[in-house]
């Protein structure tokens, strides 16, 4: 298949330097990266778990927050490994009230349709941190066995 081959090519020139690695640790552990609009109308980022792919909106890229969509689809992928469904790696973020409350916001208003908000949470929490990259390759190397994208 040229697409995903092509889409994860575009994906990875797209981003700065510092997250390489990160493009580069989703590829080796088996996850497809697309630079375009998710399946669900309204969304700047999804992972899916049955196709272990990765879509990050040209848009959220045009709009300063490909990084952060990005990181926290990256988050979903990690929180799939070992067995492909979804579960929290454990993180607890220090975040400010201001913070908490556009999460809690984002959460109640926008992710009705997550079973488990602590996974949303776990990510949302990640985006901002300093350590996100380190923390997120430190997450996919310890849970995601290496096994190229088909």
């Amino acid at each position: 298949m040229v697409a995903p081959l092509l889409a994860l090519t575009l994906l990875a020139s797209t981003w700065p330097a510092d997250l390489q690695p990160l493009v580069n640790e989703l590829r080796d552990r088996g996850f497809r990266l697309r630079l375009e609009a998710p399946p669900v109308p309204r969304t700047y980022g999804l992972y899916d778990p049955r196709t272990r792919t990765l879509w990050v909106s040209p848009l959220s890229v045009e709009l300063g927050i490909g990084r952060q969509t990005l990181l926290h689809e990256a988050v979903h992928a990690a929180q799939s490994c070992p067995r492909g469904m979804l579960t929290p790696i454990g993180w607890r973020f220090q975040l400010s009230p201001v913070v908490e409350r556009e999460i809690s916001h984002l959460l109640i208003n926008g992710y009705q349709h997550h079973r488990n908000r602590v996974l949303e949470r776990e990510a949302f929490g990640l985006q901002g941190q300093p350590t996100a990259l380190a923390l997120l390759l430190s997450a996919l190397r310890q849970r995601c066995p290496l096994r190229p994208a088909s």
